[in-house]
């Protein structure tokens, strides 16, 4: 007995050692940044999960779905063009209910009042101004509307017809969530492997996602555990962090009636408040329309301020860190230079827990990891080492951005190029300074031009607009701020930035907190 259970042994790891040399790990096949999207597909729920794997063995489906979008999208844009912007979101927040748009467009005229108000008995408090706007005021836009969200549907299922019952049903099911098809569409490459994977091996694949599932959330819980102690210790970081993520909300127009979170309002009290736990279902945006493009970066469902902050205000006026900022809120932070000058402490925080223990699921690693590559030429090789100096580092390159910015805007000869001005005044940046030695001026190669190059034909770029800046205080009462006058070294105005950063910087890399429902929310009992 003894002897066969032995031989059992033997035969069982001889089984796995042959089993591990000829498959390995689907994250040791792809690169670090292609991890993060692993990372992201194994955080989904188990049916969402799965729905993945089936949809990456026909990954041509994304690309015929890309297709609808693309021709929807385009002519979803031109229908709106010549619409207010406000007027813009407010259809655009009738497109998250198909059901409650077809029942308008359903009618030969715009509905009366109590009409409406019977026909939105069915539908969610949230959507009831916005639909009563747009059918006294957009009807027969959004009969045209509708009727491009219908034949999008229609080609959809028709192009869905050539395939298995079970692929076309978990389309179908996937076309509800655009944050994932999106994801799923922008990473083909992937797919493409994911699915020869899952067709190879399916148990195995599905066991290895399992399993990265507990993994990475128990990753992730270190890592936001490590994020508060952080903060916890660094009064100046949180408080920037605080003002950065109210400047956020500001920028992105979270004051606007249409757009404050119905489950938690946001009015900060000093009195203690029971905190309720409620279930919020999320309707996205249309697949087929793309994501809005105000917000500069995908983002498919209206989410709440403190979803992209990372934190809210709790009992005694308390800031409560529930999770990190969205990616949303990371790349509107990176991609503005004023940023570095006005918080420096929170950006010194965030490089420092870049470079602390690397666990997975943040989304302070793909977006910061992100700009760190593409700014390392501009900056000295020791500046990002972590000593305490940084915060001053960081502080002067922020304001020699902003310095270069505003001499170009200003030129009305040939502006200089920025090594050209960090040359000239080199003496105001000392920390950046040593960037001069160690990267030596670049040899310019002139392209070959065709021999019909005219460059008097070649468009000019549009000079840079002009932005001030309005001082930012301690925690406002209410999301609503009076207008001040800018002092001279105020925080910058939301109002004023750019909400979208340069075209030459690449999208954002899809994968992180907005790729799955924000958890249960928060508000006043």
């Amino acid at each position: 007995m003894c002897n066969r259970t032995w031989s059992f042994m033997i035969f069982t790891l001889a089984f796995i050692v042959e089993a591990n040399t000829q498959s390995v790990g689907i994250l040791q096949q792809v690169s670090e940044d292609k991890q993060n999207i692993i990372e992201t597909i194994a955080l989904y729920n188990a049916d969402q999960r799965a729905a993945v794997l089936e949809a990456s063995t026909h990954p041509e489906v994304l690309v015929r779905m890309g297709n609808i979008r693309a021709n929807t999208e385009s002519s979803f844009k031109e229908k709106l063009s010549d619409v207010p912007e406000e007027d813009q979101k407010k259809i655009f927040n009738v497109t998250r209910y198909p059901d409650l748009m077809n029942a308008i467009s359903s009618h030969r005229e715009e509905r009366s009042h109590d009409e409406m108000k019977v026909l939105l008995e069915n539908f969610p408090e949230e959507i009831h101004e916005d639909a009563a706007f747009v059918n006294n005021n957009y009807f027969d836009l959004l009969l045209d509307v509708n009727q491009l969200y219908r034949q999008a549907e229609q080609d959809f299922q028709k192009m869905l017809a050539a395939y298995p019952n079970d692929i076309s049903q978990t389309y179908v099911a996937l076309s509800k969530l655009p944050e994932i098809v999106s994801l799923l569409s922008s990473n083909l490459d992937l797919i493409v492997l994911l699915g020869d994977e899952y067709q190879q091996r399916p148990k195995e694949l599905t066991a290895e996602l399992d399993s990265l599932n507990i993994v990475v959330a128990e990753a992730r819980a270190k890592d936001l555990a490590a994020w508060k102690k952080e903060l916890e210790e660094n009064p100046e970081a949180r408080k920037e962090y605080e003002q950065s993520a109210n400047d956020f909300a500001d920028n992105q127009t979270y004051d606007d009636e249409a757009y404050t979170d119905d489950v938690y309002a946001g009015a900060k009290s000093d009195n203690h408040v029971k905190e309720v736990y409620v279930h919020h279902v999320w309707n996205y945006y249309p697949y087929w329309f793309g994501s809005p493009w105000w917000y500069g970066y995908e983002c498919w469902a209206p989410y709440p301020w403190w979803y992209h902050w990372g934190f809210y205000y709790g009992p005694y006026n308390s800031m409560v860190i529930w999770g990190f900022p969205s990616e949303f809120y990371m790349y509107w932070y990176f991609w503005y230079d004023p940023h570095m000058y006005y918080y420096p402490h929170y950006t010194d925080h965030i490089i420092h827990h870049y470079y602390g223990p690397r666990h997975m699921g943040s989304t302070i690693q793909p977006v910061y990891r992100q700009w760190e590559d593409q700014h390392k030429r501009e900056l000295p090789d020791h500046w990002f080492k972590d000593d305490a100096s940084r915060v001053d580092r960081i502080k002067e390159y922020g304001k020699f951005k902003m310095d270069y910015e505003n001499t170009i805007r200003n030129k009305t000869d040939k502006s200089p190029t920025q090594r050209e001005y960090l040359e000239k005044n080199s003496k105001r940046y000392p920390t950046l300074k040593p960037i001069l030695k160690e990267r030596p001026v670049p040899t310019e190669t002139k392209p070959n031009l065709p021999r019909d190059y005219n460059p008097g034909q070649t468009k000019q770029p549009e000079p840079y607009p002009t932005r001030e800046y309005k001082p930012y205080k301690d925690k406002p009462a209410s999301q609503k701020q009076p207008q001040q006058q800018p002092p001279r070294d105020s925080a910058p105005s939301g109002k004023e930035q750019q909400k979208a950063p340069p075209r030459d910087i690449p999208p954002s890399p899809k994968g992180k907190d907005n790729t799955s429902p924000p958890p249960s929310q928060p508000r006043k009992d």
